[in-house]
């Protein structure tokens, strides 16, 4: 596994990796591929991870503005294949010394909490994020906001 920043060659298999991962909609999808855009264009950082050639995983995360050192995590994403390998725990130590290198101490990131996204809950919960609250039906009647904070710094 190799950890890299994400580059304009690399749309494709974030593409696949984001319809592949079984977490996402076509309108997520669809946001996410804007994000990586803007990333690409220095608004955000794309830490990823290349296993044989190809990314397989990425993210999307920023300093969350008007704070002294908090981030955000918009989009993490391990490509289905390549779950349960490492490679979103490798992606996640990046991502925090990342930020810890930036002089961040914490990192905020929402998710659903839609049963589909057990998965995703659960991965945030054994890196050591903490739910700091939900607010009920937030996207949409009968899905859930559910917000995680982990202090890093």
């Amino acid at each position: 596994m190799i950890v890299r920043d994400l580059g304009p060659s690399d749309v494709e298999d974030v593409r696949e990796a984001l319809v592949t991962c079984g977490a996402f909609t076509a309108e997520e999808v669809r946001v996410a591929l804007e994000m990586v855009d803007a990333g690409l264009n220095g608004d955000y950082l794309l830490p990823a991870v290349e296993i044989d050639g190809r990314v397989r995983a990425y993210a999307c995360l920023g300093k969350a503005g008007l704070t002294q050192g908090s981030w955000y995590l918009y989009w993490i994403c391990v490509h289905r294949g390549y779950q349960g390998r490492g490679a979103g725990r490798v992606l996640q130590q990046n991502i925090e010394q990342i930020v810890r290198t930036a002089r961040g101490d914490r990192l905020v990131v929402e998710t659903s909490g839609r049963p589909d996204y057990d998965r995703s809950r659960r991965f945030y919960s054994a890196a050591g994020y903490t739910v700091a609250g939900t607010v009920p039906g937030f996207y949409k009647a009968g899905d859930d906001l559910v917000i995680y904070y982990k202090v890093v710094g």
